[in-house]
């Protein structure tokens, strides 16, 4: 696992240390043919960029279907990749939780909601937002209001070519979202839309229908239909590329999901959406971040169960490093920050 979660092969494993190990014994030690000595486990958690105390874990979580966008394009080493990476955070974040008797549970189970055309995510999307108390206002921060959700989200602070996200449940019972580095609204929307993977009952369905449902369902929670209809007033024949931006600047969806969700909704013809679509090619701007988003897209809530866990003395700020997988030099730091605030 720690070595998938490198994108390693037993051979370069072995490379990285210095060929003091064999990938033979590399590869028996995985199969559990042989159990390395502690010089040779310190040497692989020092190649694999782990702490020792990863290897001594009693069990490990299992993951259920994983969705992955692009799944055809994504390598499947690189999948692999981020599967481990997934297992690795969710079981530092599972233990953190337990050392505090401190855990979320979500609110809407597993597939609970049934669809099988675009149209019908609407009524969901407003069902979710009421169950969640968000009304029909912007949504600030979308990671954060995940975690409070009960959902676990991983954000690899990467960028990686042909994913952007994936989703999956452990136990049927715990959802986690993983996403990797993208602009802010892509993040949004990214994330939204492995949600309805998570609760929308679609697995029946082909897949480019999933695909158009879930992107359905995360505009529909971005900006109701409600808020486009104040926004924009209703019917139009043209709209203004920077009326888009700024919507996008209070939402934080992107101008071209608008004219998308605009178009789904009625409000702009079939025909115009088309023409809009070619004058921003033409232009090269269909493909780029138009206008932006200065609301704040991450989580805190590990840090902060990590921070309390310190603060009342459940756990030692080694331990705490270990479960946040960073040096104890570099979470001192991280921990020790502090925004000063200005009296100007």
């Amino acid at each position: 696992m720690a070595r998938t979660m490198s994108g390693f092969s037993l051979q370069k494993l072995s490379d990285q240390t210095n060929n003091a190990i064999s990938k033979q014994a590399i590869g028996k030690y995985e199969k559990g043919l042989m159990k390395p000595s502690f010089e040779n486990l310190q040497a692989i958690s020092k190649a694999l960029n782990v702490k020792l105390d990863y290897f001594l874990r009693e069990g490990t979580l299992e993951l259920g279907e994983i969705k992955y966008r692009k799944q055809t394009r994504l390598p499947k080493k690189k999948q692999n990749e981020i599967t481990e990476k997934t297992r690795d955070f969710l079981e530092r974040y599972l233990e953190a939780e337990a050392l505090l008797n401190e855990s979320l549970s979500i609110k809407i189970p597993v597939k609970s909601f049934r669809v099988e055309t675009t149209n019908e995510v609407e009524s969901v999307a407003l069902k979710v937002r009421k169950l969640w108390d968000l009304g029909s206002n912007p949504i600030y921060n979308i990671l954060e209001t995940l975690e409070q959700k009960g959902i676990k989200v991983l954000y690899i602070d990467e960028e990686i070519k042909h994913f952007s996200g994936m989703s999956t449940w452990v136990n049927q019972k715990i959802p986690v979202i993983a996403l990797s580095k993208m602009q802010k609204d892509r993040i949004r929307f990214t994330a939204l839309h492995e949600l309805g993977h998570l609760i929308l009952d679609i697995e029946d369905l082909e897949d480019k229908l999933q695909e158009q449902i879930c992107d359905r369902f995360a505009a529909s929670m971005l900006l109701p239909a409600e808020a486009l209809k104040i926004e924009l007033g209703g019917h139009r024949r043209n709209i203004h590329l920077r009326e888009l931006s700024l919507i996008k600047s209070e939402y934080g969806i992107s101008p071209q999901a608008i004219l998308y969700r605009a178009k789904d909704l009625g409000f702009i013809s079939e025909a115009y959406f088309i023409s809009q679509v070619k004058f921003l090619r033409m232009r090269g701007l269909w493909s780029k971040e138009i206008g932006t988003y200065q609301g704040e897209e991450h989580s805190n809530r590990l840090l902060q169960l990590l921070c309390r866990g310190i603060a009342e003395e459940f756990f030692t700020s080694t331990k705490a490093a270990s479960l946040y997988n960073m040096k104890l030099s570099e979470f001192r730091r991280e921990i020790n920050k502090i925004d000063a605030g200005s009296n100007n």
